[in-house]
């Protein structure tokens, strides 16, 4: 099963008229990759990299459905042999809706008060995955494959509208969660002088074999209190969760309604 020929052909035909190959030389991308665009590396040590690029802000990378490349189209069809087609379905469906009628039982802890918040429809908003967030995942899963090493990254991206320039942040390691961004957010202040402004925050979810392995499209205790501390020292509009085929989109004035630590 492969979700992405259809779109991959349109974009190879239409938008770009070329073919790119990467993902780290093994098989080939044929759409836009990031692996074929050198980053501005702030750190690199050992399995841990900090680093940004600097795109045209096109509306290719806000597009749904399109760019996803190999590293994810293997785990997206792994995950559907795995599962098989029901429970594949169910799984991807149960993150996707918004109008969950589940009670929440009192003895609920904040990360599920969080996503019964999210999959009621109560805040935020749920939508597919767009072509720059799923090449970011794709990066990061062509470095290791999320249901045999999963990890998470942390992106910022940030806007100059003056140069037309999207400024993409990336943080990431061979362990489960990402490194701290403190160089990252030390290359953002001096960013912020200088005409750009922090739109977006971006990070993966997974789960483990136990619960399906699809991340939860919510964020944890730990995620709203970095949002809201981000939304007040830099200024950041939105917070994005993906799980590979699904985004959630966080708007800043709705941080302080979720559970976080430090309440």
């Amino acid at each position: 099963m492969n979700f992405n020929k259809h779109f991959a052909n349109k974009i190879i035909a239409i938008t770009l008229g070329i073919v790119l190959t990467g993902c780290q030389g093994s098989e080939t991308d044929t759409v836009f990759s990031l692996y074929n665009i050198e980053p501005v590396v702030l750190k690199k040590e050992g399995n841990e990299i900090h680093q940004y690029w600097d795109l045209e802000n096109e509306e290719l990378l806000w597009e749904s459905h399109i760019g996803q490349g190999i590293a994810l189209n293997k785990y997206k069809d792994s995950l559907y042999v795995i599962l098989g087609n029901e429970k594949f379905q169910q799984v991807i469906n149960k993150e996707a809706t918004q109008k969950s009628r589940a009670t929440l039982p009192d003895s609920a802890n904040g990360d599920k008060i969080n996503a019964h918040l999210v999959h009621t429809g109560e805040l935020a908003e749920i939508r597919e995955i767009n072509f720059l967030e799923a090449e970011l995942l794709n990066y990061q899963l062509g470095r290791y494959q999320l249901l045999k090493h999963p990890t998470e990254f942390h992106s910022f991206i940030l806007f100059n509208d003056s140069k037309n320039l999207v400024r993409v942040y990336f943080g990431a390691s061979d362990q489960p969660w990402p490194p701290k961004p403190g160089i990252i957010l030390n290359a953002i202040d001096e960013d912020l002088k200088n005409g750009w402004y922090i739109k977006y925050d971006l990070h993966n979810h997974y789960e483990a074999e136990s619960n399906n392995y699809l991340g939860i499209l919510a964020p944890s205790m730990s995620d709203a209190q970095i949002f809201k501390a981000f939304a007040e020292d830099y200024g950041m509009e939105k917070a994005l969760i993906t799980n590979g085929f699904y985004t959630v989109v966080i708007d800043s004035s709705e941080f302080k309604q979720f559970e976080a630590h430090g309440d």
